[in-house]
C-alpha cells in the first residue's frame, strides 16, 4: 500500500484490548457505546464477526426523537473494524413517515449483511410506529445501482427509477409501506 492510500484510507483495524479475548472486547466496546449515549439493541454473530447493534437518541426521549442513527460495531479476532457501518434516517415533521437518508458501509465491509441488519432494524422501528419509510437513490450510487435495487427489493421496498434523471442528484425513489 502506498503512503497516500495509508493516509487517506478510512479502513482501520484497532487491536483488541486483550489479545484473543473477544468476550472482554464485546463488554468493553458495549461500555464505550453506552457511555457515549448509545443504546445497545443486540449482540449478534456473523461468521467470525461479533457485532454490537446500537442506536443513538441524541439526548432526547425515544418518543421525541427526530433523527434515527443506527450502527454496528464489528469485532473480530484481528480487532475492531472501523468505521462502523451506519444508517441515518429521520422522521418527517408529522411523524407519519421515516425518510431513509443514507446507509454508509465501507467497501471492505460490504457484502457481509450489515446493510440488511441496519435496514431490518429501521423497518422494525417503522412497524412499531405503524408508519412508512421513503427515500431516494442518489447518482453517487449509480456505479452499483443493480446491487442497490436487489438490496431494497429484498427488503420489500418499491424502487422507482427516474428515466429522466440525467445530470440529477436523485435517480430514483424508495418506498416501503407498513402493511
Amino acid at each position: 500500500m502506498n503512503i497516500f492510500d495509508q493516509i487517506f484510507s478510512r479502513t482501520k483495524v484497532s487491536p483488541l484490548k486483550r489479545k484473543n479475548n473477544i468476550e472482554f472486547e464485546i463488554k468493553y466496546q458495549s461500555e464505550i457505546l453506552l457511555n457515549k449515549g448509545f443504546e445497545i439493541i443486540s449482540g449478534l454473530q456473523k461468521q467470525d464477526h461479533n457485532l454490537i447493534l446500537y442506536r443513538h437518541f441524541y439526548e432526547t426521549p425515544k418518543e421525541d426523537e427526530t433523527i434515527i442513527f443506527l450502527g454496528i460495531r464489528v469485532i473480530t479476532k484481528k480487532g475492531i473494524l472501523y468505521p462502523d457501518p451506519v444508517l441515518k434516517a429521520f422522521f418527517n415533521d408529522e411523524f407519519t413517515d421515516i425518510s431513509l437518508a443514507d446507509i454508509e458501509i465501507e467497501e471492505y465491509l460490504s457484502n457481509n449483511g450489515y446493510g440488511s441488519i441496519l435496514l431490518s432494524t429501521l423497518i422494525e422501528i417503522a412497524k412499531k410506529r405503524n408508519i412508512n419509510i421513503t427515500g431516494w437513490i442518489s447518482s453517487v450510487d449509480s456505479d452499483h445501482i443493480d446491487r442497490l435495487i436487489h438490496f431494497y427489493k429484498k427488503h420489500n421496498f418499491e424502487v422507482i427509477l427516474d428515466a429522466n434523471s440525467s445530470g440529477s442528484l436523485k435517480i430514483g425513489d424508495l418506498i416501503w409501506k407498513n402493511i
